[in-house]
């Protein structure tokens, strides 16, 4: 190893504080976080900082509303990015703890400044410290610093590590005194002995460390609620942080996660942050380049990254920076005396680093302290899928007046029903579903359960939230286990509830089935037919199934400008075997975690529909053109048109997925709208399309082979009319042949579905045909079903009464078309000859009824929804195959776009296409 000596980084006066000279070391790098060797007096730092009455070294600071991005530290000296994926342990006592800090971070509407005690891990770069500055700006109070240095014993410059940045440690003592800070301190004892993009408890592995560091600085500060960490795009140091921050009960406040390098490293120079690069380990980057500063080194990395994919703020390890002044700093670090040692000179890419030989404090003149900096702080960062919310906005407000307008030339008033809710029915459980699982070769599903499928719970009415949201899911385990499933092997979940009061405490209950890698899911309100207050049925893929690559999930918890952290016992998104599920998407502002106010539909949509953009973007999925199907769950009739048009505004029209809007008693957070998103995940290959055969790499090259990008089939519309007299049923008719007479009813079933192999999703609403007479048509409705009363002209009402021969016949008619018109799509997409496609009912996994509780208003007609519809399908199926193998869920709603009286989702899976594949035409 040789040694240059190099000048100094600094030529600013000497005036102040100590010197200090520092002994031979040695070279590598790591992000850190941990112990409490406290190297300066904390008693007198905690009584500065901490002490009654006391304010921040910084002054107030102003409240911003702001979007949200996360980050996790990069490997130093890894080349390349690591795959985004994280996940957490939920242990009982740290993630209750963690609840909490959530809870008093996420005041609404937030407090002139946020309650929060954050810890930073200072490694002395740049992402450390500014990420720092966001924390303050965003109104947290930072307490301490902490750092992991590697062992005193060692005497090296830097070590090895996929976590810490340890070259440069040797400044670190400083960084106390320039925050007038305790700073807490650890050795490296650990190394990287679990290197999964998964993390669990490992012994000597150096995530530990981090562990006992932040444990140690929580002893010391029992108030401390979050860790600021500077990580922007590195999965595997993201998901160990997150790991420790859940055992601990902390936030990970995670400001910089994803943002947008070249836009980062720029911003960072221009909030006063002088850091210098003090190692080199790329091509591009010289020994000459040591000690210069961010903001000078700045074209030159730009024009790296586009001569060589060098990633502009050093995520591919290719540098490390030292921070010798921020806006945060009552005194700047100033290097009298430093040398560069050669580490590896590569002609191509050498590796280099600083070594300081000796530095000093200088204390900041007044002028030099600007008490305003937070307002010159970057609180809304620029995100691709920003550009989506002013048009989006502006959508949903033009629908919002042109609806009021509308209802004030009809003057309707459309009461909301409570549905089954308020009955305490004896027959819960009396109508067990014969279709409660799929059993498939790669996907299984399991239908609506709840806390009363087994006969031993029926009689359990007065069993607590918590039992029964565990007994519930006990039930769903026991079906599971029977499909020789096991918890990790699920990937989507819908839950609906009848009290969203109960949302935490349901949390509480339903995290203990899950471990690091809880499925993403979407959570609503539901009337439930009492005393059911918890519904849930979920989606499984078989671990076994790696097509075309094994399971991936995103599960990041920081707070973030990037999108909302996951404060509950979910993941964002599970993609497997060609899906990409989203969990559900209310409007959230990331940074913090909260609704905007005042109450606005316009934000919230623009807001929610922004993140699930993030989300799926981050995973390099789809959203615009690989939509299998989209769910909006709104908590107003009204908000229907606004929120559909948003959805259609910004998706690809000629590749537009059924979309099913329905109102439901309550969301999260009293959200307004939630979405619900399934993706098609993956490439599709065309086998005729390949290249001669005298290119290189035919023969075992797959990028020999064109991706097919587009899909294979375009959206199917079908259309079904009936025509039923008040007191009869007459046969479906096809549109040619259907009729509207004087007092007949004439319904009609609007099909869509979706197709890209394996994926088909297919949705079909049921309603009274709007280009009949209303009227006429309603008072048949009305008359067949034997109403007593009748509310608006959508033929709502809370004591809606069906009973006879003639309510039983509407229904099973209403049913009948529901499943004719599946059967048809079905029959559309059946596989011909070697073509991509579904073989009929026998690929159908899921199904879905939705019913508006307002028509079917007692637990009598439900029941006779359910017997009815399902004596149906068995019919229908058993000729395709042997068993009943569809999981089926029932769900009352309080209404279905465009007056719809039952909607019915399918989710069916093809064959799985090959590489080269199925050809998609």
């Amino acid at each position: 190893m040789s040694v240059a000596s190099s000048p100094s980084l600094s030529s600013s006066d000497k005036s102040s504080d100590s010197g200090h000279s520092h002994d031979d070391v040695d070279h590598d790098s790591s992000f850190t976080l941990d112990e409490s060797d406290c190297d300066c007096d904390c008693t007198e730092s905690r009584r500065r900082f901490e002490g009654k009455g006391s304010t921040s070294p910084w002054g107030p600071f102003p409240q911003h509303e702001s979007k949200t991005s996360s980050t996790t530290a990069t490997a130093n000296g890894q080349a390349g990015t690591l795959e985004y994926r994280s996940k957490i342990v939920f242990e009982e006592p740290g993630w209750i703890d963690r609840h909490l800090a959530l809870s008093r971070i996420m005041a609404t509407p937030p407090p002139p400044t946020q309650v929060s005690i954050a810890i930073s891990v200072a490694n002395g770069g740049k992402d450390s410290f500014y990420n720092l500055m966001q924390c303050v700006a965003n109104g947290h109070t930072v307490i301490a610093l902490a750092n992991l240095r590697p062992p005193l014993e060692a005497k090296k410059d830097e070590i090895d590590s996929y976590m810490y940045q340890t070259v440069g440690h040797d400044v670190i003592h400083l960084y106390k005194d320039c925050m007038d800070l305790p700073l807490y301190r650890r050795d490296i004892t650990g190394g990287p002995i679990q290197q999964g993009n998964d993390y669990t408890i490992t012994a000597k592995d150096e995530t530990e460390d981090l562990f006992e560091l932040l444990q140690q600085v929580k002893e010391a500060h029992p108030d401390l609620e979050a860790v600021s960490v500077g990580a922007i795009l590195s999965s595997y140091q993201r998901i160990r942080v997150e790991n420790v921050c859940g055992r601990l009960g902390l936030v990970a406040l995670s400001y910089l996660w994803q943002r947008n390098q070249e836009e980062l490293l720029y911003e960072m120079a221009q909030a006063g942050v002088n850091a210098v690069l003090i190692k080199i380990a790329a091509i591009g980057l010289k020994k000459q380049h040591l000690s210069q500063s961010i903001g000078d080194m700045y074209p030159h990395l730009c024009r790296m990254n586009q001569e060589y994919d060098l990633h502009i703020c050093g995520e591919g390890g290719e540098y490390e920076t030292l921070t010798l002044d921020c806006p945060l700093f009552r005194r700047r670090i100033v290097v009298d005396e430093s040398e560069v040692v050669i580490h590896s000179d590569d002609h191509f890419a050498q590796v280099a680093y600083l070594r300081f030989k000796q530095l000093h404090l200088e204390d900041k003149a007044e002028d030099e302290v600007d008490p305003n900096w937070v307002a010159d702080v970057n609180l809304d960062p620029v995100w691709d899928a920003d550009s989506i919310m002013p048009p989006v906005e502006e959508v949903v407000q033009s629908r919002q007046i042109r609806g009021l307008q509308e209802s004030e030339e009809k003057a309707l008033n459309i009461p909301k029903s409570s549905g089954l809710a308020g009955e305490d029915s004896e027959i819960i459980g009396a109508h067990p579903s014969k279709f409660n699982v799929h059993q498939g070769n790669i996907t299984c599903a399991i239908g609506g359960t709840t806390a009363y499928d087994e006969d031993g719970h029926r009689d359990k009415k007065h069993m607590s939230i918590v039992e029964e949201t565990r007994t519930c899911l006990l039930n769903v385990q026991a079906k599971l286990e029977k499909l020789e499933l096991s918890w990790s092997e699920v990937v989507f979940m819908q839950v609906f509830v009848s009290n969203m009061s109960d949302f935490g405490v349901v949390n509480g209950a339903y995290k203990r089935f899950f471990g690091i890698n809880p499925p993403p899911r979407a959570c609503v309100g539901a009337n439930l037919a009492k005393p059911c207050r918890i519904q849930v049925n979920c989606i499984a893929i078989h671990k076994e199934a790696i097509v075309p690559k094994p399971r991936q999930t995103l599960h990041v918890q920081g707070m973030s400008y990037w999108a909302p952290a996951n404060i509950g016992p979910y993941s964002q998104a599970t993609e497997q075997a060609y899906h990409s599920f989203i969990a559900g998407q209310i409007g959230m502002v990331p940074s913090t975690l909260n609704i905007p106010q005042p109450p606005s539909l316009a934000k919230e949509t623009a807001w929610s529909l922004r993140n699930l953009l993030q989300i799926a973007t981050v995973r390099n999925s789809d959203l615009i053109n690989r939509t299998a199907l989209c769910i909006a769950y709104v908590n107003s009739p009204d908000h229907f048109d606004p929120v559909r048009a948003a959805w259609s505004h910004i998706t690809n029209k000629k590749t537009s997925a059924p979309v099913l809007a329905i109102c439901v008693p309550s969301l999260p957070k009293g959200a307004q709208v939630e979405w619900q998103a399934l993706l098609h995940h993956g490439k599709v290959y065309s086998d005729r399309t390949l290249r001669s055969e005298g290119q290189d790499g035919y023969d075992t090259d797959d990028d020999d082979q064109y991706q097919l990008e587009k899909r294979a089939l375009q959206p199917t519309t079908m259309t079904l009319f009936h025509e039923q007299a008040p007191s009869e049923t007459a046969s479906n008719q096809e549109q040619s042949g259907a009729t509207s007479k004087a007092n007949s009813l004439l319904w009609k079933t609007k099909t869509e579905s979706w197709f890209l192999s394996p994926v088909l999703s297919a949705l079909s609403v049921l309603f009274l045909d709007k280009g009949t007479d209303q009227n006429s048509s309603l008072t048949a409705l009305l008359s067949s079903l034997h109403v007593t009363q009748r509310s608006s002209d959508r033929g709502l009402d809370q004591g809606l009464s069906i009973d006879g021969p003639s309510r039983d016949s509407t229904i099973r008619d209403m049913s009948a078309m529901m499943i004719q018109a599946m059967d048809r799509i079905l029959d559309h997409h059946i596989v011909r000859e070697k073509g991509p496609g579904v073989k009929c009912w026998s690929d159908v996994v899921a199904m879905t009824l939705y019913y508006d509780e307002g028509v079917l208003a007692t637990q009598g007609e439900v029941s006779v929804l359910k017997t009815t519809f399902e004596q149906l399908l068995s019919g229908l199926v058993r000729g395709h195959m042997e068993s009943l193998n569809i999981a089926l869920t029932y769900v009352p709603v309080q209404a279905i776009a465009d007056g719809g009286l039952l909607a019915l989702t399918l989710h069916a899976v093809g064959k799985m296409p090959t590489v080269p594949g199925l050809h998609q035409s």
